[in-house]
């Protein structure tokens, strides 16, 4: 992704876009937006906080 190498430092780099982006309350908003529109909500909250662990403890394959 994005032309790097997944090193320690890349993975650290994706942790952190993803701790910014999750916010709770923006969560809320668009299940909110969902809701409105009568679209089937998805649950993604859960997501965030098991892959920035798994990129914060990500081991070489």
């Amino acid at each position: 992704m994005f032309a790097r190498t997944p090193d320690t430092e890349f993975r650290d780099w994706m942790a952190e876009q993803f701790e910014e982006a999750h916010d709770p309350r923006v969560d809320r908003y668009w299940r909110l937006v969902w809701i409105v529109n009568g679209w089937q909500v998805p649950n993604l909250a859960p997501m965030y906080p098991w892959l920035i662990q798994a990129l914060r403890n990500g081991r070489e394959v």
